[in-house]
């Protein structure tokens, strides 16, 4: 028997099962977010927009209308991008994962992580950072959404054997490099807009800036030396 790579058991049927558990939730039109709102306030009208792991494309429909923008979206579930077209015909919507993103670089003012980091391959994960670099425009900004830890954290996914969870500071590993900068981060409940004391039920949203003048960083940090 052959061992599925967690990318490809997300793309034969974990994707399509994720996102029919929460279908109800995700069909809903409406939408009222906190974290999504923080999001908007860096995205301009005509900017390019993309959302990694988009589900449905709720939360790009929602930037659409709140901002203006042209939205794109991947994510590994046919079900979910079929829904999304039939649900939001604005968008633009593609069955896809993280670590291979089919656009130009430089093609995006926004990148997003809509809470998929931590079910990424590890051994993809180097590449996904690189990806998201790759397409994000110097001058734009990455969003991510995920869970708020202080420590890294692997768990067996309950809901299929041989999947994992991996919960870690994502925010991180791309100020790591310097042309990222952290501008706002905010914790909050898994189940509510409001902050919770219980680590476990904590989410974070984080928007993170590129510097525009990347060709100027390397001088910048030698004369600094």
């Amino acid at each position: 028997m052959i061992e599925l790579d967690q990318k490809e058991i997300f793309l034969q049927n974990q994707g399509d099962a994720y996102f029919l558990r929460n279908k109800e939730k995700l069909e809903i039109q409406g939408i009222e977010r906190q974290d999504i709102d923080l999001i908007a306030k860096y995205i301009r009208p005509g900017q390019k927009v993309l959302e990694i792991g988009c589900s449905n494309g709720r939360n790009l429909q929602y930037l659409k209308e709140k901002t203006l923008c042209d939205c794109y979206g991947i994510d590994p579930s046919n079900e979910a991008i079929r829904s999304g077209n039939k649900n939001f015909p604005g968008l633009n919507l593609k069955v896809g994962t993280a670590e291979k993103l089919e656009y130009m670089d430089g093609f995006f003012d926004f990148v997003l992580f809509g809470f998929c980091l931590f079910l990424v391959d590890r051994k993809l994960l180097t590449r996904t950072v690189s990806e998201a670099d790759r397409v994000l425009k110097p001058g734009g900004f990455l969003g991510i959404i995920d869970f708020d830890v202080k420590t890294p954290r692997r768990r067996a996914w309950k809901h299929y054997d041989g999947v994992f969870t991996y919960k870690d500071d994502y925010a991180s590993m791309f100020t790591a490099f310097p042309q990222f900068t952290l501008i706002e981060r905010r914790s909050y409940s898994h189940t509510s807009p409001e902050f919770t004391a219980d680590i476990e039920e904590r989410l974070v949203v984080c928007v993170i800036y590129k510097e525009l003048n990347i060709e100027n960083l390397s001088e910048i940090f030698t004369q600094e030396k």
